[in-house]
Order: structure tokens, then C-alpha cells, then sequence
């Protein structure tokens, strides 16, 4: 990327850390994940209802299936004895009914087997479209735990997200990277990998500052800054997320 590229550009996100509610509210807090707690219950719910619906199902098939097979075995070992006791046509009549008898018990079955799982499906598809949103925010929720994590027990994954942002701006004349005290010390230990990343003559410097939150990065260059905090992206994800679920809405 040249100078002229990005001249007069200023890329300045502030985004704060994702929560399910605003700080300085723990009643609301606590409600919000109450009900996110019930949420995800009533889905696990949902889930273990429907597999129990198949295996039920599954059940009263063979069941009924092997009902059918035993009365057919029955009829085919008296048949002998209503042949005897009955005249030939009313016989071949009452089997004939019988056998009719069954098959429409077994038909029976087999469509309301199908309508119990096509009603809890439907049951559990509306509990998810109806709190799509809600699911969206306990999964980037729980994904910035996860990533933060993996940032305290493998500090390397957060100089990757430092590395990637310099690439696009190596070859600026003077870049300065501002960082959390909880991250600086590691990123200060790779300092001589990042210099690698840029220009020959161009010079990087490394600060710390409070005023960048924990996880955060904040690089300045000649022509601006880039947020390349682990919060922004997931802010930026979070935002793309939502706007596709709004589309498949429309």
C-alpha cells in the first residue's frame, strides 16, 4: 500500500468490549444472563424433546411393524380352522377385512409418528428464529471469552493479530503502537520480529497507555490510526453477523 493510497485516511474505531448489557447496571446484568441461561436451556431442551420424539417414533414403528408381522403369522396358522368353520366366501371376506384392518392400524401409526416429529421441528425451529438474535450475542459473547483465553495462555496468538495489522501499513514512515500493560510486555519481546514486517528505514515504537483497553491495540501512522483490538473485530463480526441474520429475515 502506498502513501498515496491511504493519504488523508484515519481509521478510528472505539469500540467497546461486547456485553449482553451496559455496565454499571448488575441488576440488568443478571437478568440478561438469567435469561440467556433459561434460553439456552429451553434449546438443549428443545433439542433432547426431539431426539427423544425420534427414538419414540423409531419405537412405535418396530412395535406396530412386528404387531402386523405376529397377526399375519396368526392368521396364516388358523386360516386352516376358519376354512373349516365358514364357507369359502365368507371366509376369504373376514381375512380380507382383517388383513385390511391391520394395514390401516399400521398407516395410522406411522402418520401420527410423523406428525409428533414434524410438530416438535416446527416447535423447535420457531424457539430459535424467535431468539436468533439473542443466540448471535451468547455465541460472539462466549467467542470473546474463548479468544481472550487463548490470548492469556498463548500470548504469540495476540502478537498474529499485531503482525497482520503492521503488513498493511509497512510501509509507512513511522509507525507507533499503543498497548494495554497486560499485553505490552509480551509484544515487547517480539519487537525485533515486527521490525522485520516493515520498511528498511522506517521506525516502529511500542507504548504503553491505560487508555487503550485490555486486549486492545491501537497503531498510529503519518495519515491515521487502525484499531486493531481484539474487541473491534469481534465488534466487527458481530456487526456482519447481524446483518446477514437480517437479511435471511427479509
Amino acid at each position: 500500500m502506498s502513501n498515496s493510497s491511504i493519504r488523508n485516511e484515519s481509521r478510528q474505531i472505539k469500540i467497546k468490549p461486547i456485553s449482553l448489557q451496559p455496565s454499571g447496571q448488575p441488576k440488568s446484568e443478571l437478568e440478561a444472563a438469567s435469561k440467556q441461561e433459561t434460553l439456552l436451556q429451553e434449546i438443549e431442551q428443545a433439542q433432547i424433546q426431539l431426539e427423544e420424539l425420534k427414538n419414540q417414533s423409531q419405537q412405535l414403528l418396530e412395535e406396530t411393524e412386528a404387531e402386523i408381522e405376529s397377526k399375519k403369522q396368526a392368521w396364516e396358522t388358523e386360516k386352516q380352522t376358519y376354512i373349516e368353520a365358514a364357507s369359502k366366501q365368507g371366509f376369504s371376506q373376514g381375512y380380507t377385512d382383517g388383513e385390511s384392518k391391520s394395514l390401516a392400524k399400521y398407516k395410522s401409526d406411522l402418520e401420527k409418528a410423523n406428525q409428533i416429529i414434524d410438530t416438535a421441528r416446527k416447535d423447535y425451529q420457531a424457539l430459535i428464529e424467535d431468539n436468533v438474535d439473542t443466540i448471535l450475542e451468547i455465541a460472539l459473547h462466549t467467542a470473546e471469552k474463548i479468544t481472550k483465553q487463548k490470548i492469556d495462555e498463548e500470548p504469540n496468538s495476540f502478537l498474529e493479530i499485531i503482525n497482520a495489522a503492521i503488513k498493511e501499513l509497512k510501509d509507512q514512515s513511522v509507525i507507533s503502537i499503543y498497548l494495554h500493560p497486560n499485553q505490552y510486555e509480551s509484544v515487547v519481546q517480539h519487537k525485533e520480529e515486527l521490525v522485520t514486517i516493515i520498511e528498511k528505514d522506517a521506525k516502529l515504537a511500542l507504548y504503553v497507555t491505560d487508555e487503550v483497553e485490555d486486549y486492545g491495540c491501537m497503531i498510529k501512522h503519518p495519515f491515521g490510526q487502525i484499531d486493531a483490538s481484539v474487541d473491534t473485530q469481534l465488534q466487527e463480526i458481530r456487526q456482519i453477523l447481524f446483518e446477514v441474520s437480517e437479511e435471511n429475515r427479509q
